[in-house]
């Protein structure tokens, strides 16, 4: 998409989800996020960022920090303990009015809508620190790739630029391949006795997963995600026949090795039709198997479907888009745009399907 359909879509999740479009856990969809738990998940966030920085002995002053792609203000409020004065930068307006309202750092923290693809509102040498996580990596490498030089060019000499960014290729494991027979064994535990729900709703649903196979599940696969094991679900009727086969997926965050387990929550849709339906809930490896054709039986739960309730036609849902650039592209960035790259650490913030990085740089 681009820049102006970018707006578009994160205006509308400002409207809609914010604190789940800015940290996508599993379970706080649909404003499950509780605000204090969210800005504290900033706060040690933050923590973290400084500890790394005072290895590398940097920024040399704490004067102003700029936080990139702010949202709701959750790291700008943070970085505010560190820094004499912070400012949040985003691209749309419905976030930077939720961050101003939930600002409680006065003055000393300031926000900035910014449509543009630079960061021209802010003169050369502004910034010790310019921080951003879980941003550029939902737009499309032209503009990353220039806001990378903008962090650059704003960041003063002796700051540090902190960033995290997808890799342009997906990660692979070249031991992936099918599971044995012997691995698709799985054990469910934990999930709800029944469920209702109205006719085509979103519905989170918690489980917890046993790996009871002889061997470990892979969370990662080919470069086109086949051998992947991950939680799926199936809907069926009361009589056993198949409503909708594929719905929800959920990856594992991790090789889950033999008799080690997880919790987990699926989000899954429910059928448009009211009713009685049978939710199933079984593992896949991609491109192989579901569990239950290689002898597992599947987690159970019976489900009433309500009417939906009448409303007003809705806006379509805005949508996540996931980029990357390969690390040597971006250390070329940094390079040609006067930065000195100090450390490029693995980062696990991109789905698990992408390589990611965080940079740490500087400027002389």
């Amino acid at each position: 998409m681009d820049l102006q359909e970018l707006q578009e879509n994160w205006n509308e999740f400002g409207k809609r989800d914010p604190l789940w479009a800015i940290l996508t856990y599993p379970g706080r969809r649909g404003g499950k996020w509780d605000p204090e738990e969210f800005f504290a998940s900033g706060r040690d966030e933050i923590s973290d960022l400084m500890r790394q920085a005072r290895d590398l002995r940097l920024p040399a002053r704490q004067e102003a920090a700029l936080d990139f792609g702010c949202g709701v203000g959750r790291l700008t409020q943070a970085l505010c303990a560190c820094f004499e004065r912070c400012g949040g930068v985003d691209i749309a307006p419905s976030m930077i009015e939720l961050a101003r309202q939930y600002n409680r750092c006065g003055a000393q923290c300031e926000y900035f809508l910014n449509p543009n693809d630079d960061l021209q509102i802010f003169p050369d040498n502004s910034f010790d620190l310019v921080y951003s996580n879980r941003v550029l990596q939902h737009m499309r490498p032209r503009y990353s790739i220039a806001y990378i030089r903008e962090f650059v060019r704003v960041v003063r000499p002796g700051g540090l630029v902190v960033f995290q960014i997808p890799d342009g290729r997906m990660a692979t494991d070249s031991a992936a391949g099918p599971l044995p027979d012997g691995g698709f064994r799985a054990g469910f535990s934990g999930y709800p006795v029944s469920l209702r729900a109205a006719a085509a709703s979103r519905i989170d649903v918690p489980v917890t997963v046993r790996n009871l196979g002889e061997c470990a599940w892979p969370c990662r696969g080919d470069s086109a995600w086949k051998y992947v094991v991950q939680l799926g679900n199936h809907w069926l009727t009361p009589e056993g026949a198949t409503v909708a086969w594929d719905d929800g997926r959920q990856p594992l965050p991790r090789d889950l090795a033999p008799n080690a387990e997880i919790q987990m929550i699926l989000t899954v849709t429910a059928p448009a039709s009211p009713g009685r339906y049978v939710l199933k809930l079984d593992m896949v490896q991609e491109g192989v198997a579901w569990f239950q054709h290689k002898s597992c039986t599947p987690a159970s739960i019976p489900a009433e479907v309500d009417p939906a309730p009448v409303s007003a036609a809705a806006e379509p849902a805005p949508r996540m888009e996931l980029y990357g650039v390969e690390k040597d592209q971006v250390i070329g960035v940094l390079s040609s745009s006067g930065a000195r790259v100090l450390d490029i650490l693995p980062d696990d913030s991109a789905e698990a399907k992408w390589l990611a990085f965080k940079y740490f740089a500087t400027k002389s």
